[in-house]
């Protein structure tokens, strides 16, 4: 049962809150539609379209700035209190400012896995038909190249390339595997594969047959593999983006991708950050309630200064932490989770500094 000074707070945040997202999403599909209108106008899509368009965008939108928004909406109701001198009578009554603090940091709580849900039942989902809309096409470009392809063919194996050049029809640095009940039974590392007349032609390869816990090793300036009925079309699918896959399907994709002897390091780092970057919204509500219980008397110009770099700080240790990963420089648990632990640290020390 929340108190009346719980209601208060809650109320005035959910309102702050509300006005905050609606302003970040407004924001967001201005300048959006200024980016992509000539690519409405070449796909001769209508207002329907358009339409269809940003109302599966919203997911994605809310999600990515409901940190900032929690962040802004803690400074400005709990900077205006301080103001009003509220935080004043609040202690004058005998009750600490933390007690102000647990209903935010219980709502934020629940609103983070709302979030949380969120982005892995809904955003993946709106995110691909979002993208169907404006781009029609169902493969890449014939004169481009694609990296780290990860594909699984219906005989049971799991191909993964370090790169394809579509237009030759040629992969490098091949690994294929093939999987009966989830044990290795075959693996073929091959430095080049092309396609031909005849099918997949495997150049310098190792051919490894695992049996009764013997090997079995063969290697080949070239060979064929007859039962791999993937073809070049296959590979020149559109991959699915990390943001358009859900927590498990990024899963289970990148335990194929390991099955298949690819570096699953840079999209590792993504499945961890599916769950860290909702959690986000809560880390900022730990970080702005103590910033604004001490700096108040700034004004509504300093909140907003204090959400901007705040905010510039996150997504730069959250795109740096995703890089490092991804390079190997780090683990990908570290990339991920490194903005939240550093905004939890820093939140403990604001507390603590905080008077009570």
């Amino acid at each position: 049962m929340l108190s009346r000074i719980d209601q208060y707070v809650v109320n005035r945040f959910v309102r702050t809150l509300g006005v905050a997202l609606a302003s970040f999403i407004a924001i967001y599909v201005v300048v959006d539609l200024i980016d992509h209108l000539d690519d409405f106008f070449v796909r001769d899509l209508g207002p329907s379209a358009m339409a269809r368009y940003y109302l599966h965008y919203m997911p994605y939108i809310v999600v990515f700035t409901l940190p900032i928004g929690m962040l802004l909406a803690t400074l400005f109701v709990i900077g205006d209190m301080g103001v009003s001198n509220e935080l004043v009578a609040i202690k004058a009554a005998g009750i600490s400012i933390y007690r102000v603090a647990w209903p935010l940091l219980r709502l934020a709580f629940l609103i983070s896995l709302v979030a949380l849900f969120l982005a892995e039942l809904v955003v993946p989902r709106s995110n691909e038909i979002r993208r169907g809309i404006l781009d029609t096409r169902s493969t890449v470009p014939t004169g481009s190249r694609s990296r780290h392809l990860t594909r699984q063919d219906p005989a049971g194996y799991v191909l993964y390339a370090a790169a394809y050049h579509h237009g030759a029809r040629r992969a490098t640095n091949v690994t294929i595997v093939r999987l009966i009940g989830g044990e290795t039974q075959r693996r073929i590392d091959a430095t080049q594969m092309v396609w031909d007349d005849e099918g997949w032609l495997l150049l310098n390869a190792t051919d490894r047959i695992f049996a009764d816990g013997a090997e079995e090793l063969a290697s080949h300036v070239s060979m064929r593999l007859p039962s791999l009925s993937l073809r070049p079309a296959d590979l020149a699918r559109v991959n699915r983006e990390p943001e358009q896959m859900t927590f498990l399907e990024l899963r289970d994709f990148i335990g194929r991708a390991r099955h298949a002897g690819g570096d699953a390091s840079r999209w590792l780092v993504d499945l961890h950050i599916k769950v860290a970057f909702p959690l986000a919204s809560f880390m900022m509500v730990w970080l702005g309630f103590p910033l604004a219980a001490r700096a108040w008397r700034g004004g509504k110009a300093m909140y907003i200064g204090w959400t901007l770099l705040i905010g510039f700080a996150f997504f730069v240790t959250v795109r740096a932490g995703q890089a490092m990963a991804r390079a190997g420089s780090i683990s990908p648990v570290v990339g991920a989770w490194s903005a939240d632990l550093l905004f939890l640290l820093v939140g403990v020390a604001l507390f603590r500094w905080t008077r009570k």
